[in-house]
């Protein structure tokens, strides 16, 4: 390969233009389907959501590296230039600073990523042997906006150009091709014909169906207290003090030898040495059912222990579930579970809405048995059961409602299941089991009754036809987008999962950001 240091370039054609950097589906605002990451925190720009936060004020921040070269936010650097981009984007869609918590953090941590992206396309390209002719750059760095004048190559800008200025042009340019080629070579094979014929012959096949629902929460308060009353031992009550010592266990044996010897009260040791929310009351937290005291400790067993204290009594020193250490005191013994008391009745709803779904389940299944037994008399029965019967479809087997991003855009590949006007079948199209009775039964079948969020469904296959040919048509030109949506995905993952990548991004950005967050937590 010829010299790198830059000569005036003269206006000769390329021999050979590298592959893909004329493809119009990457100069289309870059790669379409590399999307903007975002990550749920509670954040505000920094500088109270001045347009600092994007402009950097100049600062240098050294985010990672991938393959030993920094990705690194400074002026006129890949991550720069991404910053700005991605914070015009936001804006276009009317977001910024003052409305929208996440903008800083996206906005840089998107950066980041297309700036991973195009270190890893680079080091393959590298690897691969993969170049650009001299002659070809020379004609590039003509055309470059920062040596035209009136439409043309000036070559007077070009003398006045630093030699930094032009290698730095000049490698953009070689980086930027090579870039573009190498995601042109990877997402440019789209789909043949007859895999686009296929896919749109599988979402002719539809279903409409009919169905009741069983809600979750109709489970009740008799059911909640027989089982309530089976388990009575999880609602015994417990008074207890506790004290919670995160250093070691000797320092908590070691306190509890002096409150023992009565060197001091149980009260100052909480109050001078605990590390909890009950150390300002002297330990005290009050009664707790057995299954709240249980969940707290690492072993089980020794819930056993505190509820076989008498009152006044201490407890050894146990290990929680956190990993600290803790001692107890009895403030009165263990009283049993008394149903006739509401708040118990509640109590045991709540242990088994959060522990024991399967308890509901297991009852709204047995209920709608009746239902899916019905066959022919599906709605008698839903009628006499006191259950609407819906109606939704027709819907294409269409799991997980595909849809494609393009342009900025996001729609939908195939009609999704309505979840909006039917909000019992919210899942559906995640569902293996709706799906699989729905498109595996006969017309006038009914199914077995199956758990969908917090309804039990049974539903009755209405009808089975086919969607016409209009309404697939959309696949012939999504499909092919939709594959590279998912190829560009999957190099994403490859890229950020890699060995090769140092992530330092959150470390670093919360770093220089700690003051807003700080803040945000406060205004919190």
């Amino acid at each position: 390969m010829a010299s790198q240091t830059p000569k005036a370039p003269e206006k000769t054609e390329s021999k050979k233009q590298p592959k893909g950097a004329n493809n119009p589906f990457i100069k289309v605002g870059g790669i379409v389907v590399l999307v903007i990451v975002v990550i749920a925190f509670i954040f505000v720009p920094m500088g109270g959501g001045s347009s600092a936060a994007i402009s950097g004020n100049g600062r240098t921040l050294d985010f990672g590296k991938y393959a030993g070269k920094p990705i690194q936010y400074a002026q006129g650097s890949y991550m720069y230039t991404q910053v700005r981009s991605l914070n015009e984007q936001l804006q276009q869609k009317g977001l910024n600073e003052q409305n929208y918590q996440l903008y800083t953090y996206q906005v840089y941590r998107g950066a980041f990523e297309r700036s991973a992206i195009r270190l890893a396309a680079l080091d393959a390209v590298k690897k691969a042997g993969a170049s650009v002719t001299e002659p070809w750059l020379d004609k590039k760095v003509a055309e470059s906006a920062t040596f035209q004048e009136n439409g043309k190559f000036s070559a007077q800008k070009y003398h006045d150009a630093t030699l930094s200025e032009k290698l730095a042009i000049r490698d953009q340019i070689r980086d930027d091709t090579l870039y573009q080629a190498y995601f042109s070579d990877l997402l440019g094979v789209g789909p043949s014909s007859k895999e686009i014929a296929f896919v749109k012959d599988m979402a002719k096949d539809t279903r409409t169906v009919q169905y009741a629902a069983f809600p979750l929460s109709k489970f009740p308060d008799s059911e909640v207290e027989a089982w309530g009353k089976a388990h009575a031992d999880l609602f015994r009550s417990l008074s207890l003090s506790r004290v919670t010592i995160q250093s070691s266990e000797a320092d908590a044996k070691k306190l509890l030898k002096n409150i023992q010897d009565k060197k001091t009260s149980f009260e100052d040791v909480a109050k001078a040495s605990s590390k909890d929310s009950y150390a300002a009351k002297g330990g005290v937290s009050g009664p707790k059912y057995f299954y709240e005291i249980s969940s707290e400790l690492a072993n089980k067993a020794d819930a056993d222990k505190l509820a076989a204290l008498k009152a006044g009594e201490l407890s050894d020193v146990l290990k929680t579930a956190n990993g600290s250490w803790a001692f107890f005191r009895a403030d009165s013994g263990v009283a049993a579970v008394d149903f006739a008391q509401g708040v118990v009745v509640a109590a045991a709803r709540d242990y088994i809405n959060g522990r024991e779904r399967g308890v509901i389940e297991d009852w709204a299944i047995a209920q709608a048995k009746t239902l899916a037994a019905a066959g022919a008399g599906f709605e008698a029965a839903a009628k006499k059961a006191g259950l609407a019967i819906k109606s939704a479809g027709p819907f294409p087997l269409n799991y997980g409602d595909l849809t494609v991003s393009l342009y900025g855009q996001t729609a939908p590949m195939l009609k999704a299941v309505s979840s909006e006007s039917e909000p019992e079948l919210a899942g559906a199209s995640t569902s293996e089991k709706f799906l699989t009775q729905a498109f595996s039964l006969a017309p006038g079948a009914v199914s077995e009754p199956f758990v969908l969020g917090d309804n039990v469904i049974v539903l009755k296959v209405k009808e089975a036809s086919s969607a016409k040919d209009d309404e697939t048509s959309s696949l012939g030109f999504y499909y092919p987008y939709f594959i590279q949506s998912g190829a560009s995905a999957e190099i994403r993952d490859l890229v950020m999962k890699s060995k090769l990548l140092s992530d330092d991004f959150s470390k670093v950005f919360f770093k220089y950001f700690q003051t807003s967050t700080a803040s945000a937590a406060k205004k919190g």
